[in-house]
């Protein structure tokens, strides 16, 4: 059997699919931390392989990072992560979630004023500390293609990702409001991976790419790269597309010397700053941990990162210089 024919064959739907390899720990924030199979999706698999249900498995299911490490490594093929969501669902459902609280304080959708044409441009769905970052913006807009190409979205969809990843579902209302200012575009460009899928199955054909991606696709910036520097890559995004993307990180490893934050699998560490439990303190995960996991043996005299948030929890365990990607050029 080729591997062309390989893969057309659908993945796995269930966690009846699991072998109990556990390679799915290869890069798990929450084995990393507890060495507790019981909280990855492993122990989520055996256990619903032996009659548990959802909610039986509260801690285990609240404890997942979201991080996506698991689904590239996973031999079977299993969309771990889509799993993992139907069972938050399922506890978001019968009310016994400890993740909707959490998550409360974000569902509230913003009130754009205008929506500005997508046509043919491409649209930045830009997180929130670098849009209150106007030079860091219009650097990332330049990088984009510039002003007269770029749109930055109005509605992000903070509340939208939100309130996927602790289980619940937006309205039909309210995505449509949310899609609607992404139809046409010709790229969506994202700075936080979490939504990538879910976009790419909401707008079949849209191109769907982590901003990232897009700038060290520049010869600015890789030049400006340099064998001292740690580049952390955004890794739900990374891990979302990881058959692509470990092809164009690997090359630019080769090109920069630079080091990154992938391990000997090519599986990316994640700091977890993003995810909604970590954020809180809520969970096995800590983010200070992970940081700490990334740096470990590494004396970087600079560190680039493709999301903000990556960015300042590094900065928080490390008095280093810390500079975003899309500014890199400019600062060299």
């Amino acid at each position: 059997m080729s591997f062309a024919h390989f893969q057309k064959i659908p993945a796995p739907a269930t966690f009846a699919a699991c072998s109990g390899c556990d390679i799915c720990a290869l890069a798990c924030p929450v084995w990393q931390q507890t060495h507790d199979l019981r909280l990855t999706p492993k122990g989520r698999a055996t256990a619903l392989q032996g009659g548990a249900r959802a909610a039986d498995l509260v801690e285990s299911i609240a404890a997942c990072t979201m991080c996506g490490s698991c689904v590239p490594a996973c031999p079977e093929r299993i969309d771990l992560v889509s799993l993992t969501l139907s069972l938050r669902a399922e506890l978001a459902a019968a009310g016994t979630s400890p993740l909707v609280p959490l998550a409360s304080g974000f569902l509230a959708p913003p009130r754009p004023a205008s929506r500005p044409s997508t046509h043919l441009k491409t649209v930045l769905l830009a997180e929130e500390r670098l849009l209150a970052d106007p030079a860091l913006l219009a650097s990332a807009i330049l990088r984009l293609g510039g002003p007269s190409h770029v749109v930055v979205a109005a509605d992000p969809g903070r509340d939208i990702a939100t309130a996927l990843e602790a289980g619940l579902s937006p309205s039909p209302e309210r995505l449509e409001q949310f899609l609607a200012g992404l139809r046409g575009a010709m790229r969506v460009v994202t700075t936080e991976g979490f939504m990538n899928a879910f976009i790419k199955k909401w707008l079949p054909g849209t191109p769907v790419r982590p901003l990232g991606e897009a700038c060290i696709a520049l010869t600015e910036i890789r030049r400006a790269l340099r064998p001292t520097d740690l580049y952390v890559l955004e890794a739900r995004a990374y891990h979302a597309d990881r058959e692509r993307l470990v092809l164009v990180y690997d090359a630019l490893r080769h090109e920069t010397g630079c080091e990154m934050n992938l391990d000997l699998q090519r599986l990316a560490v994640p700091t977890s700053a993003t995810a909604l439990n970590a954020r809180f303190g809520s969970g096995p995960v800590r983010i200070a941990e992970q940081v700490k996991w990334i740096l470990e043996g590494r004396h970087p005299k600079r560190v680039v990162v493709e999301n903000l948030e990556d960015g300042e929890a590094i900065r928080r365990e490390r008095d280093v210089e810390v500079v975003h990607v899309a500014a890199l050029a400019s600062r060299s």
